[in-house]
């Protein structure tokens, strides 16, 4: 790659010399990549012809990270489309599915046609939104229907009321994307891959249900925001409305609730499943004028619901009869999915018969994945999370009777059940204790799966989705401890789809009441080995799997695995690695990462972290023990976050937007105190807090937006007289990073700003501009063996300068996304500097300062938005950085190996 260094690889063939021994591995086959993301750390393999291949030239031979994942993502975007967006493009009323049944919303589709083929009049982003039930993928299943010329001539045109107006270019779209259930990172990747497949200058991407992430105000907010800013890409996308104010000011809106409701559509439509919805419909044999009546009642009650006009007209064309149509009756019929839901079941069944039906229903409402297998899984969950008993002829009554409600689909071959709607799973979902039933799930499951004769589980026999799903209902249950059982077999481990089981382990607390360092092994063994499964076919992942195992030292694990199949594309005859724990995940808050403080304390290198959700986290991070865990109060950011050892003791300081505390980490009375700061009704999200020595007195200063410089002093835990700044504290309208360091004799706090840099006298509170200029400085670091001081300054609009206190400033790089935080470290003669960014296909970049040119942003396996970085030096000089991400996590990677 022009322009970067793979830090660690050697060049040529054959073993390079270097500083330090290097770590070999022998593998025997066709010389596929092994070792994935910790290739560096194995530098040699034998390649079909015997010959000795440094493992960067396989890499770059194969690009196989890139072609698997553009790979996969090309297998979803066919899955999304046969299984979400066409059944929902034909709006089918029957129970084939198939029938083509799509009504009006004309206006909606000529709308989109004109932003497809006129970009140059319209903005760079389209959103159709509406509420729950509105017809959203509908209309967007038809579009991209009508453009994917596999699909366009199955779509019968005169049927469904399209015109020459309403069809839009042919291959309109460089990729679709259903991201229900998907991280932002998954997206990126699959917008990032359909950048490089696109052959116009600009790629055309359709993502919808986008309200149906995991953190879809975090995707709005940091990929798809950002992506409309830089006009690499023009989005069409699908969310309720709620969300999609969020993008009132970057996109065009076609709102299917407001200006593009379609009152006459949706009551033809109405008419239509009075009509069609069963054989044995009442209105097949109505009063003429009945179905017309009818149909114009229900639509009036359901505007501007197609979902609510649909399950109304469903409910009443099964009864026996139409209704009385006397003046009022349309005022009697639910207007909300769940009522509709519970009163046709009541009506159809009885009370009793309807408890049942809704049994049965629930668990398809907390199912993952396309849906919960039939099998025999469905019918003894159900009675186990309702304390009955049903087995499957409960199930086969279901289907019977009111099989509407139970959306058929299929998932890695076999076939599912999910509800017919999203809202219907929601009003299934509204129990007082959701965490309760998915630990319903996991207890069943693992209940269900066989046993061998010594009474261990045989995961090789679970059911597909215990494989694919449990590791989630884990996650969602708030942990299990039938994890660690699971990290330490096999077969599990190999079945599981590996993304899912990772984000279980990001929230995973090993216990600290007996010894788990096997397990642990064992954890770090398999995240080795799923960034391997990611670049791999299955029948390689054994292969992987021992390689990561051995490397690790997991023993447990590896007198439980099976010896790699002869079938195998390669294998390790023998393994020489360092054991490492590079790339793992140290721990996962609930809320973003905020703020991190390092410190050393009696030799051991600690980790302090906040989160925007008020949570605080100590960490030993060379025994990867925690120390401390609390919130301050729920909810309430914090924003500000300082560390000191200093009269054998550990001081942490957190801020918010009106209160600062002070605490002992160590000491047995950990709070110390905590003063109110900031205006009492003030909505800012914004306060620094750092430590520094004055005239030999060790103090704690506070900023926020107010114009005051807090002061108190930290061994007494008093507060001192506050100093009035001479600024107008632009620097406090966002979070602020701030460093202590003395310039011009006296101790300055630099605190980053919305127009560069700010020095503060923390004698006087004096505040002095240091830099101008555009974009918001998020990051700053003083830059060591500078005299006078100079800063490296992140900043927002995506380039990292180096300044000066005079003011003086030079840009050292343009960097992939907005600057979120930058740490500077030194080794030997060279200064490096490390950056984290926002949503981009590498969030971590680190260079030299030192040496021009000398960089790398491939390295790190980060696929979530940095929000924080340090560099720290654990026990015997091992160098580590740690990220702290917008998703809550805090991760752990070896710093690379420097060539001379």
């Amino acid at each position: 790659m022009r322009g970067r260094f793979r830090w660690g690889l050697r060049r040529g063939r054959g073993l390079g010399s270097g500083r330090s021994r290097p770590h070999t591995l022998i593998a025997e086959g066709t010389g596929s990549i092994v070792a994935g993301r910790d290739i560096h750390h194995a530098t040699v393999y034998i390649g079909t012809g015997g010959e000795n291949i440094p493992a960067q030239d396989l890499r770059a031979l194969a690009g196989h990270e890139r072609i698997e994942r553009e790979r996969a993502s090309a297998e979803r975007q066919r899955e999304a489309f046969a299984r979400h967006f066409l059944p929902k493009a034909r709006a089918s009323v029957r129970t084939d599915g198939v029938t083509w049944d799509f009504t009006g919303r004309r206006e909606a589709l000529r709308r989109i046609v004109t932003w497809l083929t006129d970009p140059a009049d319209n903005r760079r982003g389209l959103v159709v939104s509406g509420g729950p039930g509105s017809g959203k993928t509908a209309v967007l299943g038809l579009i991209a229907s009508l453009a994917d010329p596999r699909h366009h001539a199955h779509v019968p045109m005169d049927r469904v009321g399209v015109h020459e107006e309403f069809l839009p270019p042919e291959n309109s779209f460089t990729t679709v994307i259903h991201a229900a259930g998907l991280k932002a990172e998954m997206i990126v990747d699959a917008v990032a891959h359909a950048a490089r497949r696109s052959t116009t200058s600009v790629p055309v991407v359709l993502v919808d249900a986008v309200d149906e992430t995991d953190e879809p105000e975090l995707l709005v907010d940091e990929v798809l925001k950002h992506l409309l800013l830089d006009g690499s890409v023009r989005l069409l996308l699908g969310m309720r409305t709620e969300l999609a104010s969020r993008l009132h000011d970057l996109c065009d809106m076609v709102d299917l609730d407001g200006d593009f409701a379609d009152p006459e559509g949706l009551r033809r439509h109405v008419e239509h499943v009075l009509l069609q919805a069963t054989r044995d419909s009442p209105f097949r044999r109505a009063p003429e004028g009945t179905v017309s009546r009818v149909a114009e009642g229900v639509a009036q009650v359901a505007e501007p619901s197609f979902l609510v006009g649909r399950l109304l007209a469903r409910m009443l064309a099964a009864r026996a009869e139409p209704p009385d149509l006397r003046p009022g009756w349309e005022t009697e019929l639910p207007r909300l999915p769940g009522e509709i839901l519970e009163r046709d079941l009541t009506e159809r069944l009885g009370r009793e018969q309807a408890e049942r039906a809704l049994d049965l229903l629930r668990p398809l409402a907390f199912a993952e994945g396309n849906g919960l297998p039939d099998e025999d899984i469905w019918a003894g969950l159900a009675g186990r999370m309702a304390g009955r008993h049903y087995d499957h002829d409960d199930v086969l009554w279901l289907r019977e009777h009111v099989g509407s409600y139970a959306v058929r689909s299929t998932d890695q071959g076999h076939t599912v059940y999910q509800p017919h709607h999203l809202s219907l799973a929601e009003h299934l979902r509204a129990v007082s204790d959701p965490r309760a039933v998915h630990r319903c799930f996991v207890d069943y499951l693992v209940d269900h799966t066989p046993v061998h004769a010594d009474g261990t589980r045989d995961w090789r026999r679970a059911s597909f989705y215990t494989h694919a799903y449990l590791a989630t209902h884990i996650a969602k249950a708030g942990g299990h401890e039938v994890l660690d059982e699971l990290m330490l077999d096999p077969a599990y481990l190999l079945g599981a789809i590996p993304y899912r089981l990772l984000g279980a382990l990001d929230g995973h607390r090993l216990p600290a009441d007996r010894d788990v360092s096997e397990v642990r092994s064992a954890i770090n063994a398999y995240r080795q080995a799923a960034a391997d499964f990611r670049r791999a076919e299955p029948e390689a992942w054994p292969a992987a799997l021992d390689l990561a195992v051995r490397t690790h030292g997991a023993r447990t694990l590896q007198t439980r695995m099976a010896p790699v199949p002869d079938s195998s594309p390669w294998k390790a005859r023998w393994v020489d690695l360092r054991p490492r724990r590079s790339g793992y995940t140290l721990t996962k808050l609930s809320g973003e990462v905020t703020r991190m403080s390092a410190f050393r304390y009696g030799g051991e290198q600690y980790l302090a972290v906040v989160s925007d959700a008020g949570e605080i986290e100590v960490w030993n991070v060379d025994a990867h023990r925690q120390v401390v865990a609390g919130t301050i109060a729920k909810g309430q950011r914090i924003t500000g976050l300082d560390t000191v050892v200093a009269d054998g003791h550990v001081f942490m300081a957190t801020s918010g937007a009106t209160r600062v505390q002070l605490w002992d980490v160590f000491g047995g009375n950990r709070a110390l105190g905590g003063w109110p700061v900031g205006h009492p009704a003030s909505d800012s999200e914004t306060s620094a807090v750092t430590f520094a020595e004055i005239a030999g007195e060790l103090r704690l200063f506070c900023m926020t937006d107010e114009g005051l410089l807090h002061r108190f002093e930290v061994l007494g835990a008093t507060r001192l007289p506050s100093l009035p700044m001479n600024s107008a504290c632009d620097f406090m309208r966002s979070n602020a990073t701030v460093v202590v360091s003395t310039v011009g004799g006296r101790p300055r706090a630099v605190v980053s700003a919305w127009n560069g840099v700010q020095l503060i006298d923390l004698e006087t509170g004096l505040s002095e501009d240091c830099s101008g200029g555009s974009g918001y400085a998020r990051g700053i670091q003083v830059i060591p063996g500078t005299d006078p001081p100079q800063f490296l300054v992140g900043k927002d609009n995506h380039t990292i300068f180096r300044v000066r206190p005079d003011g003086a400033q030079r840009q050292l790089r343009a960097s992939p996304e907005s600057v979120r935080d930058v740490d500077v470290w030194t080794r030997g003669g060279d200064t490096f500097a490390i950056a984290g960014h926002d949503y981009c296909d590498q969030p971590l970049e680190l260079f030299s300062l030192t040496r021009p040119g000398l960089t790398v942003s491939d390295f790190y396996d980060a696929r979530s938005a940095v929000s924080q970085v340090r560099v720290m030096e654990l026990r015997h000089g091992h160098v580590v950085i740690a990220a702290g991400q917008r998703s809550g996590a805090v991760r752990i990677w070896d710093f690379p190996e420097v060539p001379e």
